[in-house]
């Protein structure tokens, strides 16, 4: 286990200043937001971006009460290397909030070139490599209530420890291959400015996904996912394919995941489906 991580919680933007000006030598951050469903905007709102350094340095700042432009120096500078789970979503996040990202590197890209799993989500890397197990409940809570509950700040820290720690393994692993390099170029986003652009194609992602035959309890569950995906479908006048193919109902009745995270390794699922019906699902997944 894990000991409890030591955090700057900055709701100042002065104090935002001046610590986040030290993180801009630092060869590599863990990086992750929280963020909250805005329904004015249809889009997820950054609530708190927290970060980790290698020297130990983590702060947790609050985008609601402290001007967050004071992460602009770091967030769009190029050679300021962050790595971040599933990392075009907090790009999202982060390009809804007025940043030109640069510098993030997708850990579950790393990932899922390193290692031989069933999920890839950050739960399931951390129990794997580092054997931290992580309890996801707190990522559904209401992030935009002020005060946060501790344990929600201590939560929102721990993310960003485990995508540094993550991100340290996985190149100790592929530097041990000789394939670091390679493979750093692969997990660097590359710019996206048009939202309209494709994401990473699912059939690249995922080529060799095979499921097993559903048991009786997941056929239940699968039926009970084609009935919301039904009436969402109607509900947005969409063909049914275009909330998510067959196959990822089937992925979804197998693994049942329980946090945003975990569908972020589901078939068909991409950062912009989670975010959009990733709490729905969830809701579902639990009934």
């Amino acid at each position: 286990m894990m000991p409890p991580v030591t955090y700057r919680y900055i709701v100042d933007p002065e104090d935002a200043r001046a610590t986040l000006a030290a993180f801009l030598d630092q060869p590599v951050i863990g990086l992750d937001t929280e963020t909250f469903w805005n329904p004015s905007t249809r889009q997820n709102q950054l609530s708190l971006l927290q970060l980790a350094a290698p020297t130990g340095e983590v702060v947790v700042v609050d985008a609601l009460t402290t001007s967050i432009e004071q992460a602009r120096t770091l967030i769009e500078r190029p050679e300021a290397m962050m790595a971040a789970h599933n990392a075009r979503f907090d790009e999202g996040v982060l390009q809804a909030a007025g940043f030109a990202v640069a510098g993030l590197v997708d850990t579950l890209r790393l990932a899922r070139r390193a290692l031989t799993l069933h999920s890839f989500s950050l739960a399931s890397v951390s129990e794997h490599i580092l054997g931290i197990p992580l309890d996801k409940t707190q990522q559904r809570s209401d992030w935009l209530r002020r005060p946060l509950s501790r344990i929600q700040l201590d939560y929102a820290a721990l993310d960003a420890v485990i995508a540094l720690r993550v991100f340290e393994e996985l190149a100790a692993r592929l530097r041990e291959e000789g394939r670091f390099e390679a493979e750093l170029r692969r997990a660097k986003l590359g710019p996206r400015t048009d939202p309209r652009e494709p994401r990473e194609s699912r059939r690249t992602r995922k080529p060799e996904l095979q499921l097993r035959p559903l048991t009786p309890d997941e056929r239940r569950l699968a039926e009970t996912l084609r009935l919301w995906r039904k009436a969402r479908a109607d509900r947005e006048r969409l063909p049914l394919y275009m909330i998510f193919p067959d196959k990822t109902i089937d992925h979804l009745a197998i693994e049942r995941p329980r946090s945003l995270d975990d569908l972020a390794a589901i078939f068909g699922l991409g950062p912009a489906r989670v975010a959009k019906f990733g709490p729905e699902l969830l809701a579902v997944l639990q009934t």
